[in-house]
């Protein structure tokens, strides 16, 4: 069973209080729309005249507000420090950093730099940035030898990497004409220090994942608040390529308990990571969040919820580390893009 993290769920699940006023004029329309199952009848996916130019949701592509560290521990205060990779510039980062159950912890006093990238290293983790061209390249690297002192035993925590963005602007996914990813990446290593005879392929892993959050934002209903992870599995070292997968958040004790839609690999990209070359990725999601809705509500999720409902409110992409793997990622030109319908 893949692992997942708490991440954004420590943000967004049942958690909307700072931001409840901002949204509640917009959102209160909702409950005047008339409600549709997508499960029941077809969703209007984009028959519409839609905009030209779509929509970045991500804000600070470059990552010149730096990226707010959230620490170790899934929903508790962090101290409050920030990343800077290219100087303090002021505003307030719209990018975090989180290190879930990790024993060593990234700190701005780590920075070095060389040939122009920008570097933070320590035991256990490392993560660059670089300018190229109109872009920036970032690397992610766990070192997980350093953070486990022995193999993972079921029912206990892993390390995480994880850069995370609440979006400004969520959009309601039932009036989304598009919803487009574009990444290009490569697996810059995966080694295993796992003890000989101590691998388990349902316990542990190393897993490079983009998570997006579809979520009942419609406060009238009885499952506000609650959320679909929907998953995009870039890189698992146990297999090339990856199936579909639905099920409930488990296998940790902070695990958030909501419902799972993780994409197969053939369903938006050619190739696999594994080959450790540049893969470059442009795909409509859409579709495969309608489905995703559609399959949790089938399921139990989301119960009273319409596909009206549904807003995509936010992204964690990053390593999962289960096992005692050291590995690194490196990636450009990320972005998730809308197309509004006109209407």
């Amino acid at each position: 069973m893949p692992a997942f993290s708490a991440g954004m769920a420590a943000i967004l699940k049942y958690n909307m209080k700072s931001f409840v006023s901002i949204l509640v004029s917009c959102l209160m329309l909702t409950a005047c729309c008339k409600k549709m199952n997508s499960t029941i009848q077809s969703v209007d996916s984009g028959t519409g005249s839609a905009a030209v130019t779509p929509v970045s949701l991500l804000g600070d592509h470059s990552f010149e507000a730096g990226l707010y560290l959230r620490g170790n521990v899934s929903g508790a205060p962090s101290a409050g420090e920030v990343l800077y990779p290219f100087g303090k510039k002021g505003g307030k980062p719209t990018w975090q950093l989180a290190e879930w159950a990790s024993k060593y912890l990234l700190h701005q006093s780590d920075r070095v730099e060389k040939d122009g990238t920008k570097w933070y290293e320590n035991k256990g983790k490392l993560v660059s940035f670089v300018r190229e061209g109109n872009t920036t390249k970032i690397r992610m690297d766990v070192k997980a030898s350093a953070e486990y002192d022995r193999p993972r035993k079921r029912g206990e925590a892993w390390p995480h990497l994880l850069i995370e963005q609440e979006f400004v602007t969520k959009p309601f996914l039932k009036y989304t004409d598009e919803l487009i990813l574009n990444f290009e990446g490569r697996l810059v290593n995966c080694i295993s220090q796992m003890p000989p005879g101590s691998f388990e392929a349902g316990l542990h892993t190393a897993q490079f994942q983009l998570f997006i959050t579809l979520q009942n934002l419609n406060p009238q209903s009885p499952s506000y608040g609650e959320l679909v992870w929907f998953g995009v599995p870039f890189y698992d070292y146990r297999k090339r390529q990856q199936k579909v997968y639905a099920a409930k958040d488990v296998g940790k004790d902070d695990a958030t308990g909501l419902f799972i839609y993780s994409v197969g690999t053939t369903d938006y990209m050619q190739g696999s990571f594994h080959d450790g070359n540049w893969i470059k990725i442009e795909k409509n999601l859409k579709p495969l969040m309608v489905k995703a809705f559609d399959v949790a509500k089938e399921r139990g999720y989301v119960k009273g919820a319409y596909i009206d409902d549904i807003r995509v409110s936010g992204m964690y992409l990053g390593w999962e580390v289960p096992g005692t793997f050291d590995a690194g990622f490196e990636f450009k030109g990320f972005d998730l893009k809308y197309v509004p319908v006109k209407r």
